[in-house]
């Protein structure tokens, strides 16, 4: 049987999390477990998702270490904690559609050489529009895919070792080095649609600058340092809730 793991991750912004999951529970075709990893944050968001009305398994991973910008080392986690066939991940201000995950495996089954789904767009709402019902949300622009907001095949995740973990914030280093790596293996395709909520990031300025942002690909593409594989270097907890 098909099982669908949705690894949300996230610093702050806990009622952006909150209002994630909920919607990730009513989704047409409901994820086997939600796996949350709060990347460094403040500890209050497990009592947030404690109290939720719970469609499917719920588990709480934190990251106990201050590493700034530890996606690579969240994502890693969240698929080291999860059981699914197909493992879906998420930026806590990236919410799928109602309809996303049930169009994804729809594909995945037509198109059994596509080993990893993008989203296809990405509806810009504002973070006051999740006090809401989703009938009222108001969409007030339109993004592109976003490359770590994705579905993958678990078995195509376990032959990549998952993402490179000394990379912390370095986008443009582990996009293109996890991608280049991806289609030497699989194919990737976009499938589903997502809203995006603005102003929902981090408050810390934890990203790199443009110019190192290009200089991490130039890297990655000179292939200066390969990549080592996973292996949560970083102290966790996680509980089922």
């Amino acid at each position: 049987m098909d099982t669908i793991s949705v690894i949300v991750t996230a610093y702050d912004k806990h009622d952006v999390t909150v209002a994630h999951v909920k919607e990730s529970m009513k989704a047409s075709l409901t994820p086997y477990e939600i796996i949350v990893v709060n990347d460094g944050g403040t500890p209050d968001l497990r009592d947030k998702l404690a109290v939720l009305p719970k469609e499917c398994q719920l588990i709480y991973a934190r990251i106990t270490e201050d590493i700034p910008w530890n996606y690579n080392g969240a994502c890693n986690l969240g698929a080291w904690l999860s059981t699914g066939s197909y493992l879906m991940f998420e930026d806590n201000d990236n919410i799928p559609t109602r309809t996303t995950y049930q169009e994804m495996i729809d594909y995945f089954k037509a198109n059994p050489e596509v080993g990893k789904l993008t989203g296809t767009k990405r509806m810009e709402i504002e973070q006051q529009d999740l006090d809401k019902p989703l009938e009222e949300w108001v969409m007030r622009g339109k993004r592109g895919a976003n490359m770590g907001t994705a579905m993958i095949r678990r078995n195509i995740y376990l032959m990549l070792k998952g993402h490179d973990e000394r990379f912390c914030g370095r986008y443009g280093w582990m996009y293109y080095d996890y991608r280049a790596r991806l289609l030497k293996i699989t194919k990737i395709s976009g499938k589903g649609q997502f809203w995006y909520v603005r102003d929902a990031q981090s408050n810390l300025d934890r990203k790199t600058s443009s110019i190192n942002w290009n200089l991490y690909r130039k890297n990655a593409r000179a292939k200066i340092m390969q990549h080592q594989g996973g292996i949560l270097n970083f102290n966790y907890t996680f509980e089922y809730l």
